[in-house]
């Protein structure tokens, strides 16, 4: 069972929505299982269930091609100046982001802000470890 500090997360998501401004259109962090999210902003349940199938199929065909495995992100380059940004965190939970590209810095958004919800991500974890 997944366990996970949500508050957490949605602290996650309040830092993202901090640097990108209005730039960032709509965010989710899910479980990848259930295809649930637990946090996120504007949320986008059909486009979860639906990256999550992407996303599988992007490792199936890698893998199949023999090229090397899906790493911890990929980047959508859309119409209307818009940009999706998925992100695996291990093999249960995924964050995806959708991003007016004309108000987001490229470089803030890979340096910044990708790797700070990965730190979001992994300090919601509940290692079930108790401090006494």
């Amino acid at each position: 069972m997944l366990d996970i500090d949500v508050n957490v997360l949605e602290q996650t998501v309040n830092d993202a929505k901090s640097v990108l401004k209005d730039g960032l259109l709509a965010t989710d962090i899910w479980d990848r299982e259930t295809g649930l999210s637990l946090a996120g902003h504007n949320s986008q349940p059909e486009a979860v269930a639906l990256f999550n199938q992407l996303t599988s199929e992007i490792s199936s065909t890698l893998a199949g091609s023999g090229f090397p495995a899906l790493n911890r992100y990929y980047m959508l380059d859309i119409e209307d100046g818009n940009t999706i940004v998925v992100q695996r965190h291990g093999d249960d939970l995924m964050s995806g982001m959708l991003l007016d590209a004309n108000r987001v810095n490229l470089g803030i958004l890979v340096s910044v802000v990708i790797p700070r919800i990965t730190a979001g991500v992994e300090k919601a974890r509940n290692t079930g470890v108790s401090e006494d």
